[in-house]
This record gives C-alpha cells, structure tokens and sequence, in this order.
C-alpha cells in the first residue's frame, strides 16, 4: 500500500501537469484568435490597397486606414475587455463600436473595389460570447440588414433587376461564410469549456489529494499508536506474569533450602528458565517497536545475529552469498530479514535439525533470491502454520514468488524470489 505522501505527490504532479496545459491551451488559442483577426483585417484592405480610387482623396485613405486599426485594436483588446467585464452593456458597447467601423468603412468606399464585408465575420463568432448561436445568430442577422441596406442606399438609382440579383448573391455569400465561422467558433468554444472543466477538476484533485494525504497521516499515526499501546500491554501481561511466577520459585527454594536441597535446586531451575523466557519475550516486543530491526546494517551482517541466536541452541548455521552483494530497498531488506527470521524460528521450535543452510543469490540483475534449508523431520503439510503464511502475504505485496519444499523425514525448505524494481511499499 503506498504511504501518504506518495499518493499526494504522485496526484499532485497529475493536477499541476493538467493544470499547466489547460492554461497553455487558453493562451494559445487566445494568440491564434487575434492572429486570425489581423490577418483578416489585412486580407480584407488588400483589395482596396490594389485600388487606385481608394487613395483619392486622401483624407478618406487616411480615414479609412484609421478606421482599419481601430477595428483590429478592438477586435483584440476591445475583446478581452469585454470578456472581464462580462456583461451586457460591454458587449453592446463593443459590437455597436465595430459594426459602425465596418459599415462606416463600407460607405466610405463605395466606389472601389474592396472586400470590408470580411470584417463581418469575426463579429459573427465573437458573438457567441453574448448567448452562443442565440447571440451569434442575431448580431449576423443586424449586420446583414445593416450591409444590405448600406449599399441599396449607396444605389437608389440603380435598383435595377441586376442590382437586387448582386445584393442577393452577396448576402447569400456573406451568409455562408458567417455559417462556417459560427460553426468553427462553437467547436472552440465548447473546447475551451472543456478545457475549462479539466482545469477545475485538476484544482479539485489536488485539494482532494491534500485532504487525503491528511488523512492518511492520521490514520498512519492512529494505527502506530494502537500498536503501540498493544505490545505495551503484551510487555506488561508477559513480564508481570513471569516475574510472578519466578518470585513464587524463588520463594519455594528458600524455604526448601536447608530440608531438601534438591527440590530448592529443581525450583531455582525452573526460576532462571522462566527469567530466560521472559527476557526473550521482552527482547522481542522491543524488537517490534523498533523502525527496522536492520538498523543501518546490511542484511547479511542483520542474518549473522540471526544465526548466532540459533547457534546457542547447538543447530549449525552457515550462509552463503552469491554473486556481489548490492544494497536493497529497506521494503525488500526487511522482508527476507523476516523470513529468516520465522525460518530459523520455526527450526529451533519444530525441525529437529542439526543444521541449517541460507543462502542469498545476487546472481540475477532484476531479482534476489533466498533460500532456507534444514536437515530436520519435515512436515506433512508443506503450507505451514500463521507465520509462513504472513510470510506468504509479505512477499506477495512485493509481487515476489515463495515456494514450501518438504517431505515427512526429509527436511524444509523456503525459496523467495523478489523483483529489485518493485516500488510499492509493504
């Protein structure tokens, strides 16, 4: 199960990585927006440019490119001012200001050959921004009323059958081309909604992960101390209970000490086996409260005080080690410590050996192996009891493999396989 801390670091990178891209996706699609737009307006002027009536006179050349610079101005920043004050009367104020550009635009130039209805079609998609095909629908509509009407205006004395073919043919045009950037306009609005909706799930995650990075602090530190409380009590249980008793031996060989010798001898006996007793027992609920019984040893010198603890049972114990030993993940270290450990504990309780073989295989680069061996009785029952299968459960956290080899008469053998790679902790 990963700890706390890794769970939020992990989620944290995945909220600021979405995070960091929705903000780059609004930016560039904001620089592509006014990069369209003053391409456009340029694309729209070029016709009148290539005009030489659109220099004559000058003062509505000069006009007329002033009007062009302001449409851009307000078509990019006039545009985002809009979008900060997000209300109606900002976007009637912008839409009123760049209509009347165009269509001033337009009057102006009657006589020459030009293409100001291009202006138009921003307008139709920044429209969206009022009450999306709603919104974008009207504002198209008025500005081809208002076009249309411009240049009958511009022609009461040609209203000739042409004259109305032209203006419908235009309109028609004009209406097509304000269709196709509607429809453009929707798609990258609806993307930036997306977007918009990732960004404020990628806020809640990291604040979810915060909160569960809290909360698997307490209950980290809620479980350490009930384990704590629990081996305090057992330490307490375990040695009030054999000092008890040993002060109940010790008491019976005084008063047997000068009527029957032997019998005191019998009872200091049983005292000094019941001290020994509890002081293991004491040793091992110690051993629990620790971090890590490895300390910062290796593992092989943390096996070695394993074996010299079997060792005074008179069992031979020797460990072999192939291949050059590399430092292990504390996960890995501690839980070949713990086979060995249950391993050679269940030698000395139930094996009968004489002897014992471990050995630690560095041979293979993404795995390390161990093997424990012994020359005892055996079992019929080569799953083992509650200690090999917590054994079991370890190594499987690990995504390691544990195999039981034994016959009745034939001995027992453990072999563990963990992978070096595995980042999940125990």
């Amino acid at each position: 199960m990963s700890s706390g801390k890794e769970l939020q670091k992990r989620n944290d990178n995945i909220s600021i990585h979405l995070l960091e891209e929705s903000d780059y996706n609004d930016r560039f699609s904001d620089l592509n927006a006014n990069i369209v737009i003053i391409v456009l307006s340029i694309v729209a002027f070029i016709p009148a440019f290539l005009d030489s009536d659109f220099y004559d006179p000058i003062g509505r050349f000069i006009f007329s490119i002033v009007l062009g610079c302001s449409y851009g101005l307000m078509a990019t920043y006039g545009t985002m001012w809009h979008e900060r004050q997000s209300t109606w009367w900002s976007g009637t104020i912008y839409f009123v200001i760049q209509i009347a550009t165009v269509m001033t635009l337009t009057f102006m130039n009657g006589n020459v050959n030009d293409n100001f209805w291009m202006l138009l079609l921003p307008l139709s998609g920044q429209a969206f921004s009022v009450g999306m095909w709603r919104g974008s629908i009207s504002v198209s509509v008025i500005m081809l009323l208002i076009y249309s009407g411009i240049l009958t205006f511009m022609n009461l004395d040609n209203l000739t059958p042409q004259f109305w073919r032209s203006i419908m043919s235009a309109v028609l045009g004009i209406s097509s081309a304000m269709l196709f950037v509607m429809f453009f306009t929707y798609i990258a609005v609806r993307e930036g909604q997306t977007r918009r909706e990732m960004s404020i799930l990628a806020s809640d995650l990291k604040n979810a992960n915060h909160r569960l990075a809290e909360y698997a602090a307490q209950v980290e530190e809620l479980a350490t101390t009930r384990e704590r409380n629990r081996l305090a009590r057992e330490i307490h249980d375990n040695l009030g209970h054999y000092l008890t008793v040993v002060n109940v031996q010790i008491e019976a060989a005084r008063t047997m000490l000068e009527k029957d010798p032997s019998k005191s001898e019998d009872a200091l006996s049983k005292a000094q086996r019941l001290t020994q007793e509890g002081l293991q027992s004491v040793r091992q609920s110690v051993s629990a409260l620790r971090e890590s019984p490895l300390g910062e040893r290796p593992l092989s010198v943390a096996i070695s005080d394993l074996m010299e603890e079997t060792r005074t049972t008179g069992i031979q114990v020797s460990l072999t080690i192939n291949g050059l030993e590399q430092p292990l993940s504390p996960k890995i270290a501690l839980t070949l410590y713990r086979v060995v450990q249950e391993g050679l504990t269940n030698v000395r309780k139930h094996a009968q050996a004489t002897a014992v073989a471990i050995q630690l295989d560095y041979t293979q680069p993404k795995n390390v192996s161990l093997s424990i061996t012994d020359d005892g009785i055996g079992s019929e029952d080569p799953t083992g009891g509650f200690g090999l299968l917590g054994l079991r459960e370890r190594i499987q956290l690990l995504e390691g493999s544990i195999q039981f080899q034994t016959e009745s008469k034939n001995g027992f053998s453990i072999l563990v396989t963990l992978p070096l790679d595995h980042e999940e902790a125990v």
